[in-house]
């Protein structure tokens, strides 16, 4: 096992919980994701150990100290993580970006449809 268990930057969906803990049992994110997906959909508790990880579990930057110092820290930055989560979750949604424009004018639209037809 790795160090101190931390919230991750590297492995991080949401929070970095899953990252956390993954780093620090030396597993694959997919499947400490997975468990909680799982447990979130079997009785919702997932979703409740998921919230109380990320209000226990110090940001990878913080120095080691008192666990109530801690969860101080981790109510006061909640508003930043939740946004930036919420950011990253409609990145993942839409999906890549296209970067080829697909405004055409109408010659090229009519040029287009007659080579299709």
């Amino acid at each position: 096992m790795a160090g101190r268990l931390r919230k991750s930057n590297r492995n991080r969906m949401l929070v970095g919980v899953a990252g956390g803990l993954a780093e620090y049992f030396r597993v694959d994110p997919v499947i400490i994701r997975a468990l909680f997906i799982l447990l979130a959909f079997a009785n919702g508790i997932g979703v409740l150990v998921y919230l109380i990880m990320a209000l226990i579990m110090p940001r990878p930057e913080s120095v080691a100290g008192e666990p109530l110092a801690v969860v101080k820290d981790n109510l006061k930055s909640a508003p930043r993580e939740a946004s930036e989560a919420g950011k990253r979750v409609v990145a993942v949604l839409r999906g890549p970006t296209d970067t080829r424009s697909t405004d055409l004018t109408d010659g090229q639209k009519h040029k287009e449809e007659e080579t299709t037809v």
